[in-house]
């Protein structure tokens, strides 16, 4: 099913993030955010949006502009996380409060083992973007 009012698409964009945050997948721990794994993590999650806007670009289904909009979207919160990243790197202090509270909260099983539902979550994704565009 395709969603194509953007008064509908663009915030359940955004709540899916949230939605597949909650689902196990991978990462380790809050303490994650302090690695260079974790800005490699930032840099990979982009990457992956971008390529999906070049896919939708390039193919042009019906609406390939208002999913290119939520892909960016749906990744945001992830973006949210620099400024605490840039923190870490220059050694200052910081709490999880308010949006970084809710968004560490959510992520009850951030392990390992989660790359395992990611790469399911991954393929599934792509079978159904892939789908949707032969339409």
């Amino acid at each position: 099913m395709v969603v194509s009012n953007p008064w509908i698409a663009v915030p359940t964009a955004l709540v899916s993030h949230f939605v597949c945050d909650a689902i196990p997948h991978f990462g380790m721990g809050k303490e994650f955010i302090r690695t260079k794994a974790f800005r490699n993590f930032l840099i990979f999650d982009a990457a992956l949006c971008i390529v999906l806007v070049l896919f939708l670009g390039m193919v042009q289904p019906a609406y390939w502009m208002l999913a290119a909009v939520c892909a960016f979207v749906a990744t945001s919160p992830d973006l949210l996380w620099i400024p605490l990243y840039k923190k870490s790197l220059q050694g200052k202090g910081y709490t999880f409060t308010g949006f970084y509270k809710f968004a560490a909260d959510i992520q009850w099983f951030e392990r390992p083992i989660g790359g395992i539902v990611e790469l399911l979550w991954f393929f599934a994704a792509t079978f159904i973007v892939i789908s949707l565009t032969l339409l």
